[in-house]
């Protein structure tokens, strides 16, 4: 059955099969599809809809991003098995030498000085380990757990040659550079073929698996999702994760094509805000120091506690009338108890809580408006940053919100943006948890249907030229008598800028400093801002660099010509001298 796959093969870089692993802050998943499959039809994309949660027997569509380690640091299990062994060894007393590690993805967010080193913390706050080891443990279990299904849908013989495979992760849109490489070389450590693999933009992809659904697959709760990719359209993409907000502003051409229309943006104001609000209501109500001791001697039944909280927050709406019940575990009362000497539902009693929760036993009943009002930090930082960008002058003509991810599910946060925008169309489409991972499938077969994107950056390259009058004085170094002023941005990309995928902008030349130089070593930094003069300014960050070996007899008047290329979903580079002759250029986002 290899062979018939391998025939169709036209060179190396035909995809014949692609997987895509959606690796996220609170729950992971992947899918797959056959190159003819999706020729015929692209919506036959396949996923594993049978995560089982553990004693529960639960069914799920996504598997919760966590990781064990025995106490030797090998691995043990990912997702709910992981949970439901350290609860088990927690409640053996035995937890204490295990690793384990829940939500680390956030680690990545914003971290403008990430490192390859990059350490994490597992639950207890009191070990860690290198992050890229935990990254990479969990993108090897869904790769493994990938090729096992395939095997029991008899379709692993057809994609056992490696080179006809071609994998996919995704990541956030408003994710630096740094994250991306250290994402890439964690599946690499996973054992996948850097070769063999592409980086998606989480709404971007979700885009695609969006305008490939039937106009009745896309709920907007009339027929406004009528036209919504017709060409000329623009909109907006709410990709709701658990960890993060990730937004893209998107144009549909004439030829079915996508552009980018403005930078990708959003913070961290997903799913687990709502948990971090349920802890500190707890807090309100135990107090702080009783939740901390509750946090870390009884780790497993917090675990249990927000499994919990995770079914229930997804029953509530707008207009749900009955008290919640959620099942608290006993070690809670127990330790209050201990910290105050008295008992925790007489308590609630003289509290502000009167009346709105009552705590019998094991179950803490909650007035549904205490726990709608855990929704609301969340949901007014998506409104106001969707109202901020509705006020660009790029993104007046926006006429549909499709709201895609995990936490667009929740039909509080539905209702928010519904409330809030009443004059645009409002789009969740079906499954659409999913939409993230089954659009990167689509981006793996054709990850041209994005024409263009826009700079979230200014990019620059740190340089020394001449002095000029105004440069500081601190600046100043002098080289063969002549005086140079160093850390000049020189520019290559501006903030905002339309750059076409896959096209390298203009060339920028540099020269060695020194005669007896080996290679020249590029700084590359980014800047908030659309014309910064030094890299130093408040407004840069260190980002990494490219080093270019010279060839053996360059001097300093040998001239480098360096090609970046921003358009596409990661950063690359190509370097030659003047001749032409091509040189290896490599970058390191990771050298801090």
């Amino acid at each position: 059955m290899a062979s018939k796959y391998a025939k169709q093969a036209s060179g190396e870089s035909e995809r014949l099969f692609v997987a895509a692993i959606d690796f996220g802050t609170t729950y992971s998943g992947y899918a797959f599809s056959f190159r003819h499959d999706y020729m015929k039809d692209p919506s036959k994309i396949n996923t594993n809809q049978t995560w089982i949660a553990g004693h529960r027997n639960l069914f799920s569509l996504k598997v919760p991003t966590c990781v064990l380690l025995q106490p030797d640091q090998t691995f043990h299990s990912f997702g709910y098995e992981a949970e439901d062994k350290y609860t088990e060894l927690f409640q053996d007393d035995e937890h204490e030498d295990w690793y384990f590690f829940k939500r680390f993805k956030m680690t990545l967010h914003n971290n403008m000085k990430l490192r390859r080193d990059h350490m994490i913390q597992d639950i207890s706050g009191e070990k860690e380990l290198p992050a890229r080891d935990i990254f990479a443990h969990g993108i090897k279990f869904l790769r493994d757990h990938l090729i096992k299904h395939t095997k029991s849908k008899g379709i692993y013989e057809a994609i056992s040659d490696g080179r006809y495979v071609h994998w996919v992760l995704t990541v956030p849109a408003i994710w630096n550079d740094s994250a991306k490489q250290f994402m890439r070389e964690a599946a690499r450590q996973a054992g996948i073929c850097e070769h063999n693999l592409s980086i998606a933009l989480e709404p971007e992809a979700a885009a695609l698996y969006c305008k490939m659904l039937p106009v009745e697959k896309l709920d907007s709760g009339s027929d406004k999702s009528l036209g919504m990719f017709k060409a000329g359209t623009e909109y907006m993409v709410l990709d709701l994760g658990g960890g993060t907000v990730d937004v893209t502003v998107q144009r549909v051409l004439g030829d079915g094509n996508l552009e980018e229309i403005f930078k990708a943006s959003g913070g961290a104001w997903g799913g687990t805000k709502v948990d971090e609000s349920f802890f500190e209501l707890l807090m309100k109500v135990v107090g702080t120091n009783v939740m901390k001791t509750f946090k870390t001697k009884h780790t497993g039944d917090e675990l249990e506690l927000f499994r919990e909280f995770e079914t229930k927050k997804r029953t509530i709406t707008t207009d749900f009338g009955n008290k919640v019940t959620l099942r608290i575990p006993f070690q809670l009362s127990e330790s209050f108890e201990e910290e105050f000497g008295a008992s925790l539902k007489e308590t609630i009693k003289q509290t502000n809580f009167k009346g709105k929760m009552n705590w019998t036993g094991d179950k803490l009943k909650v007035d549904p408006d205490i726990i709608r009002e855990l929704f609301t930090l969340s949901a007014s930082s998506i409104v106001e940053h969707v109202r901020d960008l509705l006020k660009k002058e790029a993104c007046r003509n926006v006429s549909t919100l499709l709201m895609v991810g995990g936490f667009s599910e929740c039909v509080l946060i539905q209702d928010a943006i519904r409330k809030n925008f009443p004059d645009k169309r409002v789009i969740i489409p079906e499954d659409a948890g999913l939409a993230v991972v089954k659009g990167a499938v689509l981006f793996g077969h054709n990850p041209l249907t994005i024409v263009s994107r826009k700079s979230k950056f200014t990019y620059g390259i740190s340089i020394s030229r001449r002095f000029q009058p105004g440069d500081p004085d601190q600046k100043r170094f002098n080289v063969r008598g002549i005086d140079k002023c160093s850390n000049v941005f020189s520019k290559h990309v501006e903030v905002n800028q339309t750059i076409p995928v896959g096209e390298a902008l203009e060339t920028q030349t540099y020269t060695p400093l020194y005669a007896d130089s080996k290679s020249v070593v590029v700084k590359i930094f980014t800047s908030s801002e659309e014309n910064p003069r030094y890299t130093t300014d408040p407004s840069c960050d260190y980002l990494g660099k490219i080093d270019v070996p010279l060839s053996p007899g360059s001097d300093e008047n040998t001239t480098i010509e360096v090609k970046m290329t921003f358009g596409d979903t990661e950063l690359t580079v190509e370097a030659s001298e003047e001749n032409g002759r091509p040189l290896l250029a490599t970058f390191d986002f990771l050298d801090h």
